[in-house]
């Protein structure tokens, strides 16, 4: 018998796409308000590719007795069907009056308990486990964000991880030393020359050399006794001068944490993003784990009236994709950027917890 998902379509509509990819129904009814017929198209797209099933839409009756005629209506229109009701998102009386509906009916009722990953039956309370892998893209697209662009992972972070450790875990000597170097690698703008710069800390050493033939930095790093060597080919100045350094330490923090999906340099395409919302279209570290999507934006200049500005593009950014946030700073942060982050709902993380940082 074919099987039919009734399903409420949500504002957050994760639930809804994983009761039909768990399900696996050959035809899908949602249920939504007159303003989710973007919500349900968003979906329907990320479906396709997936699943074979054929889609039908109707807009919730908001009269209690006209909305339970519409669920009796669907039972009656399927009786060819094992029929299925997700009840997991809508308007609570609605998803109350729709259980009680279809369990009358001796149809099957459940909902998705998304931060544990259990589906669980309303009339039994049974509580089923379940285990999916989501990409970051696909989690995106069910928002209705495209993501143009996105980096799984590059040997070449590997190679360079001591030195992204060596100035995570020696802040407070090495980020005033490349503040103080920065304005004079812009000051050469495209025409660069062949130049040296020094760091005798009370504790250590660190050179950075740039050969202007080549276009490369090489980094002699470490103790008096003990020093070690990297060489920087391509974005040799990105990865020092604005932050590329924090960006691969994050993101091989992050890749140490079990993980379904992770991107760095994660570019959205700014044409889908919603009218009005003026979110941070180039999110750092994107990851996706079990049913959570996280995002990881790092700050690694001294805090001014823009961070404040970016900040709250990376909040909107947060509640778009309904993530959780957490901002890296290289810099030590004053009260007032503290609490407008905790205002936000993110998560700041700043000095020795960034390289000791874990999910």
């Amino acid at each position: 018998m074919a099987l039919l998902e009734v399903c409420f379509v949500d504002d957050t509509p994760l639930a809804a796409y994983l009761g039909v990819i768990l399900r696996k129904p050959d035809s899908v009814v949602w249920l939504r308000r007159h303003n989710q017929k973007k919500i349900v198209s968003q979906l329907e797209s990320t479906l396709v590719g997936q699943l074979s099933a054929s889609y039908e839409s109707r807009e919730i009756k908001n009269d209690p007795d006209e909305f339970t005629k519409q669920c009796q209506l669907i039972i009656r229109d399927y009786p060819e069907h094992e029929i299925i009701l997700n009840a997991t998102g809508g308007d609570r009386l609605q998803m109350l009056l729709a259980a009680e509906i279809f369990r009358k009916a001796g149809k099957e009722v459940f909902y998705i308990d998304v931060d544990r990953s259990h589906l669980v039956n309303i009339e039994s309370g049974e509580k089923k486990s379940f285990q999916i892998s989501i990409t970051v893209n696909e989690y995106a697209a069910i928002h209705g964000v495209e993501i143009e662009s996105g980096v799984r992972y590059d040997p070449e972070i590997g190679k360079r991880s001591g030195l992204s450790y060596f100035i995570g875990n020696n802040l407070d000597e090495i980020i005033p030393f490349i503040d103080s170097i920065r304005q004079e690698w812009i000051d050469m703008g495209d025409e660069k020359r062949d130049i040296q710069w020094r760091m005798n800390g009370q504790y250590h050493r660190f050179v950075i050399s740039y050969e202007a033939a080549s276009n490369k930095m090489r980094f002699r790093f470490g103790t008096e006794e003990k020093h070690k060597t990297v060489e920087i080919a391509e974005n040799c100045g990105d990865f020092i001068f604005n932050g590329g350094w924090l960006r691969e330490l994050v993101f091989l923090r992050v890749h140490r944490s079990q993980y379904d999906d992770v991107r760095m340099d994660v570019r959205l395409n700014r044409e889908s993003l919603p009218d009005g919302v003026r979110a941070e279209s180039m999110l750092d570290i994107a990851m996706m784990k079990g049913c959570h999507f996280h995002i990881f934006q790092c700050f690694s200049y001294p805090i001014t009236r823009e961070s404040f500005i970016e900040l709250k593009a990376v909040q909107h950014s947060v509640q778009l994709l309904n993530a959780t946030g957490f901002i890296f700073l290289a810099h030590r942060p004053h009260r007032g950027f503290i609490e407008r982050t905790k205002d936000y709902g993110l998560n700041i993380i700043y000095g020795r917890r960034i390289p000791n940082f874990t999910l």
